[in-house]
């Protein structure tokens, strides 16, 4: 047998399906199944009939593995039966791209704590822009602890099976930007011939091994922005282990059961009929109020903080270069909180963020000198060497996890893996500062809103091992302007304007420091156009704009020619940059609560000098209103020559839920109609 002939052999004997392509000198290309091929012949089976080809006259052949592991047969699938003689009606779906039929997942836990993990799924294409997005798929695995694999994806359309095949899958990483850390593996991949009324089926595999630092914890959403006929979760669980779960905001009518057998317990949540939901502006994370079940092994927070601890230590390695960069940021320093300021100046300035989720890489960190070294780190490395450089100068600190905004805390399940940052703890000239050094444009006491008022666990330290973070008030998320106007005889208006922000939106400016120069006039440009059409910048100044250790402070001044109207005696003017819209509270109605990551709040001072020979005849009448755990008050306030505007806009409600909607509408409207106001001068 020559070398091609047994490759064939091994590719035949390899694959349980192929789609083979032979490519001719002359252009044609044959699809089908290479069945044999030696040194003057090539033969295909192509549409059921076996054709040879001269190795002459062909150019090149592809070897392609279709993704049929043999347990895909559509026909004598009961789901696929069943969903062909009752079809779902488009019409009953108007606002829908695609149904999804089936979505199951079956886990199963072994006695050594691994766990396999079966996804299945069949949808329907309902639409013509539900295609794409229905036969797009994807999944991820870490190398070393986790294996995956496809077993099948196909379309069925006009009784045509089509099945997924290596030309159309894709294996990557998303991390390649952080070498140190390219862990995770990205296969996405798309089911081939999809058409309306098409029926696509897919199910993969994969396999994780139990490691105490990555244990199992999943969760599973049972609705999503499409139609789901059937959810279904099962997990079974040998008697030797303890399933915990949690369930959030389950709907009425899902059906759970426990039965064991066999020395396993099995558990499964059954959901049906799921409605798809409505994207509306400002909706919570979709983890906070999507219906999902989470699950840990059985474990109390005491017994993973007494195992986890000494993991840590041990990674707390402080060298020489570490200590001596801790005494060089402290030296001169007279308290203790201008040292932890400076501490975490640097961690956060000089070591860059790398954007990892600490599920796709490690919950135990690096080791503190290799973080110190790379000068990177992701949301867990870099507070873990604030934490180690925070010992070298000489405080007690304590480290933490904690978990985001983005989906709750389930306090039952006592796992690491439901973390996704990471932060230290420290007492500093009588204050108990939370520090997360993740990013470069934060100060120290500007905590990241995913973090405020965050649940999160002490891996290292005293007392209890959950704890509340810090939540911001509207004042620590704020923004203060003043702006000082002069309008001439002409209509043209000339001054200038000062912000002082602080929390987010101080790091959102603290952006510009990455800035090109020219890129910067061009946002300024476009910043005094928002004033008026005709506005043109004159100057503006970003102080300490990479100073973490001050306040940022932007100023910009401007003119604005025929910025009033005339009309005879009279001029007619808006408040300069007062421009509300209601645009996030157009809907009647919602299904879903409005969110916001932090409090805020935004008041300005605006004095307008007015044109000689003028005095003011009309001022809009001023507003207060408080509602929806928000509130919105101007006024106006004239003295000769002077008109002077205050405002504030306050949000201290993050959360609020539909039947509150209304009054946000209602303040939102206030507020649009109130900015279209205008201001009357009238001519002595």
């Amino acid at each position: 047998m020559n070398r091609l002939s047994f490759l064939l052999t091994l590719l035949l004997a390899a694959a349980p399906a192929r789609a083979d392509i032979v490519y001719l000198n002359k252009g044609d290309e044959i699809n089908g199944a290479v069945t044999a091929m030696d040194a003057a012949n090539v033969t295909i089976n192509a549409a059921g009939k076996e054709q040879s080809y001269p190795r002459a006259d062909v150019m090149k052949i592809q070897f392609v593995k279709e993704y049929n592991s043999g347990a895909a047969e559509p026909q004598k699938d009961p789901e696929i039966t069943g969903l062909l003689a009752a079809p779902p009606n488009p019409a009953s779906y108007p606002n829908d791209g695609y149904l999804t039929w089936l979505n199951d997942v079956n886990i199963v836990i072994n006695a050594d704590k691994s766990w396999t993990v079966t996804r299945r799924g069949i949808r329907v294409i309902l639409r013509e822009r539900g295609k794409s997005p229905a036969a797009y798929l994807s999944h991820n695995y870490l190398p070393g602890i986790q294996t995956a694999d496809i077993d099948y994806a196909y379309s069925l359309t006009d009784s045509t099976v089509s099945y997924l095949n290596d030309i159309s899958l894709m294996e990557g990483s998303p991390y390649m930007g952080y070498p140190s850390y390219d862990k995770l593996k990205l296969v996405k991949y798309a089911i081939p011939n999809v058409q309306v009324a098409s029926v696509l089926g897919y199910q993969s595999h994969s396999y994780t091994a139990y490691a105490s630092t990555y244990p199992f914890f999943t969760d599973m959403a049972f609705r999503f922005y499409e139609p789901v006929k059937t959810a279904r979760l099962t997990v079974t669980v040998p008697d030797s282990l303890r399933l915990s779960y949690t369930e959030f905001n389950l709907p009425k009518g899902l059906v759970f059961s426990k039965t064991a057998k066999d020395g396993k317990s099995v558990y499964i949540w059954e959901a049906s009929d799921l409605p798809s939901y409505r994207r509306e502006s400002d909706s919570p994370p979709f983890m906070r109020y999507t219906p999902h079940v989470a699950l840990s092994l059985d474990g109390s927070w005491e017994d993973l903080r007494a195992a986890l601890a000494p993991l840590l230590k041990e990674r707390v390695v402080i060298t020489p270069a570490m200590k001596n960069k801790a005494d060089e940021l402290t030296a001169g320093k007279t308290s203790d909180l201008e040292k932890a300021e400076a501490l975490y100046n640097w961690t956060a300035k000089e070591i860059k963020y790398q954007s990892v989720d600490l599920d796709d890489y490690s919950y135990l960190p690096k080791p503190a000198d290799e973080t110190f070294s790379n000068k990177g780190g992701n949301a867990l490395d870099k507070p873990f060497l604030l934490y180690a450089l925070l010992q070298a100068a000489g405080f007690n600190p304590e480290f933490a996890y904690a978990r985001g905004k983005s989906a709750p805390l389930a306090e039952n399940l006592a796992n690491i893996r439901q973390f996704d940052y990471a932060e230290c703890l420290v007492n500093a000239g009588g204050k108990q500062l939370v520090l997360a050094p993740l990013g470069d444009k934060r100060r120290y006491t500007e905590l990241y809103s995913q973090l405020q008022g965050a649940r999160a666990f002490k891996a290292l330290g005293t007392g209890g091992p959950l704890f509340t973070n810090p939540d911001h008030s509207a004042d620590q998320e704020s923004e203060a302007t003043t702006a000082d106007y002069a309008l001439d005889k002409d209509g043209n208006l000339s001054g200038s304007y000062t912000s002082r922000p602080t929390g987010e939106k101080q790091a959102s400016m603290r952006g510009y420091k990455d800035y090109k120069k020219e890129d910067l006039d061009r946002d300024m440009e476009k910043f005094v156009h928002s004033i008026h059409p005709q506005a043109r910048l004159k100057g503006y100044k970003l102080e300490n704009l990479s100073d973490l250790s001050k306040d940022l402070e932007f100023s910009i001044s401007l003119e604005a020619a025929g910025y009033a109207m005339k009309a005879g005696k009279y001029m007619i003017l808006k408040v300069p940059g007062l421009d509300y819209s209601a645009a996030d509270a157009a809907q009647t109605e919602r299904e879903l609560p409005l969110f916001w990551y932090a409090r805020d709040l935004n008041t300005r001072t605006l004095k307008l000098r007015l044109p000689q020979g003028y005095k003011l005849y009309h001022a809009p009448r001023n507003v207060d209103i408080q509602q929806a755990g928000q509130s919105y008050k101007a006024a106006f306030n004239a003295s000769p020559g002077l008109l002077t505007f205050t405002e504030e806009f306050r949000l201290d409600n993050t959360w609020v839920d539909p039947p509150d909607y209304p009054k946000y509408k209602a303040l939102k409207e206030a507020m649009a109609q109130f900015s279209e106001n205008w201001i009357v001068l009238e001519k002595k």
